[in-house]
């Protein structure tokens, strides 16, 4: 039908027109852009898909480059380490120096003073490593600690020194006497507060018999922390209770007198400070008296501070006297008759010097002033010597402070079979004992004491590095400090005891080495991390390039098309609008 009204055939070019016009933007866009999408309205999912792949990719490229900032935080970090493992080798090195025998007192001083400074290095090292001007290193005075607690670690390091092994030498010495190979148990307790009874030994004991089930148990609330002057109580306190320990392994102690127990013991570790304090507190004449009155005493009731001091100082005296009158042999015969099973008077007659023990009590204590002569002219509290058997006030040797002066360096007995204590309740002092129900190893752990590891570590504050492209995706990184302090370095001496030092640098070294593999752990681990972020990067940005990236090769064969087709549809449109002219044609 020909009509003039209605140009169908131009209204279908002008909508051809229009499509093809529209088409030619998006394809110009496309193409000007490089991008597939350009507005939702190009692809609404696929829009959606590009931006979450685009968010990942940006996340990607972030979360490497803080790995790459963690690696250089532990670098950092392993750096300062580094240099610290050096300082502690010197130390050690020093330690192991000072613990020779050739060097004098001013020797080691002067190698004292060495180790001081490199500790005051330490603890600046730990102070003031930073990154960015952030602290590396927990400031904390925190004491590192392995599975027990820091008293319970400080204590084992000293038993580990070599002080129980030294004290037995120093018995075999002095006394003649040594551990038959049975088991000894060491246990901590919070016994009876600070300056309480600083440490005992039990046992089970029968008539005639020596004793079984040796334990030692040592007061937490006495050693909770060592600095040197504890250091120094705690060592003479284990001779004194090692003492304790050889004789009851090889007599039995509940038939003599509690002044020779105990005045042994003192008289072995010395204990001239002991008499000097009792003297100025409560006088020679009440101390003679109270030694009196417990003399043929087997178990003497300590409830005042006299009682204590006619025991222990009262008893040292004694010890010192009968020494003074029998000589080292004749301590040794005593010993040796009354590991025999002789009874204490009967080995006193066999030593030959006297009949009994009333003899000799009748000797030092009711025969003119012999007591106090002995004091005035034997007991010389005013030098350095302690006054312990073999030393220079007793027998003429070595001057010394101390008796455990570090030369056995083992970490356990040699008589005995010593084990810690572990899982016991410490404030509990009725749940472990010499007791059989309660000496079965399988009521608690026991640890050999040469096994016992006094490694530790410290906790230290978390550092974390965000890794991901979403949240949470983080590793921590723990960097704790290395101070003195924390590393228990603070309180070593080598002048007092180089063979705790080397103990204590050892386990330093090995707290140190700990974190130096952590960092270096961390590091690789961040490599790897790096590695497959890149990888992640790289996929996910291919398959965001083919969702939103332009084809040009396809959008150029499609922009040739549109063109032809749009000069076509140009060139037909106008025709189409000249085609009504044929109607006056058909009216002329």
């Amino acid at each position: 039908m020909v009509s003039i009204n209605t140009n169908v055939t131009s209204l279908f070019l002008q909508r051809q027109l229009t499509d093809n016009t529209n088409k030619l933007s998006v394809t110009f866009a496309r193409l000007s852009s490089g991008m597939r999408i350009n507005s939702a309205a190009d692809d609404a999912a696929g829009l959606q898909i590009s931006n979450r792949l685009t968010s990942q990719v940006n996340g990607l490229a972030v979360a490497q480059r803080n790995a790459n900032d963690g690696i250089s935080i532990a670098q950092t970090a392993e750096g300062a380490l580094n240099e610290s493992t050096n300082i502690l080798f010197r130390m050690r090195d020093l330690s192991l120096q000072a613990s020779n025998g050739s060097l004098t007192i001013d020797d080691r001083e002067a190698l004292n003073k060495e180790s001081e400074q490199l500790k005051s290095e330490l603890d600046r090292i730990n102070s003031t490593t930073s990154f960015g001007g952030n602290q590396l290193f927990e400031q904390t005075d925190d004491v590192a600690s392995s599975t027990g607690t820091e008293a319970e670690r400080n204590i084992m390091q000293i038993l580990q020194s070599g002080v129980l092994a030294e004290s037995e030498d120093i018995l075999q010495s002095v006394l003649g006497l040594t551990g038959d190979g049975s088991k000894m148990k060491i246990d901590f307790e919070n016994v009876d507060g600070v300056n309480g009874k600083l440490a005992s030994v039990s046992y089970l004991g029968s008539t005639g018999n020596p004793g079984i089930n040796l334990v030692m148990t040592i007061d937490l609330d006495d050693f909770s922390t060592l600095d040197a002057s504890k250091t120094k109580l705690l060592k003479s306190t284990l001779l004194h209770e090692m003492t304790h320990a050889v004789m009851a392994n090889n007599m039995d102690l509940t038939s003599v007198p509690t002044w020779f127990v105990e005045g042994t013991a003192e008289a072995v570790s010395g204990a001239d400070d002991r008499v000097a304090a009792d003297i100025a507190n409560f006088g020679v004449a009440a101390l003679k008296t109270e030694l009196d009155g417990i003399f043929s005493n087997n178990n003497a009731t300590l409830v005042t501070d006299l009682d204590v001091a006619g025991v222990y100082s009262g008893g040292y005296i004694t010890m010192r006297y009968l020494e003074d009158q029998v000589g080292e042999s004749g301590i040794k015969s005593i010993m040796a008759s009354l590991s025999a099973g002789s009874t204490f008077d009967d080995s006193l007659a066999a030593q030959g010097t006297f009949a009994n023990n009333a003899a000799l009590r009748n000797s030092l204590m009711t025969t003119g002033t012999v007591f106090e002569d002995f004091i005035t002219s034997n007991i010389n509290t005013t030098n350095a010597d302690n006054g312990a058997f073999g030393g220079f006030d007793a027998a003429g040797g070595v001057n010394r402070t101390e008796t455990i002066v570090g030369t056995n360096g083992s970490a356990t007995t040699a008589n005995f079979a010593s084990f810690f204590v572990n899982g016991d309740d410490d404030t509990d002092q009725t749940d472990f004992d010499s007791t059989n129900a309660k000496w079965d190893p399988t009521t608690f752990n026991e640890v050999a004491l040469a096994e016992y590891s006094t490694a530790f570590s410290l906790g230290g504050d978390k550092t974390k590095f965000q890794i991901g492209a979403d949240a949470n995706q983080t590793i921590d990184l723990k960097i704790s400090g290395f101070s003195t302090k924390n590393m228990g370095l603070d309180g070593i001496n080598l002048m007092e005891n180089p063979q705790l030092a080397i103990a204590s640098i050892d386990d330093a070294l090995g707290y140190v080495d700990n974190q130096r593999s952590s960092l270096g752990a961390f590091m690789n681990r961040l490599e790897h991390s790096i590695s497959n972020l890149s990888n992640i990067q790289e996929n996910v940005s291919a398959s965001r390039s083919r969702i939103q990236d332009t084809d040009f090769a396809t959008e150029t064969a499609q922009l040739t098309s549109l063109q032809i087709k749009q000069q076509a549809t140009t060139a037909l449109l106008a025709q189409s609008n000249i085609a009504a002219e044929s109607i006056l044609k058909l009216l002329g």
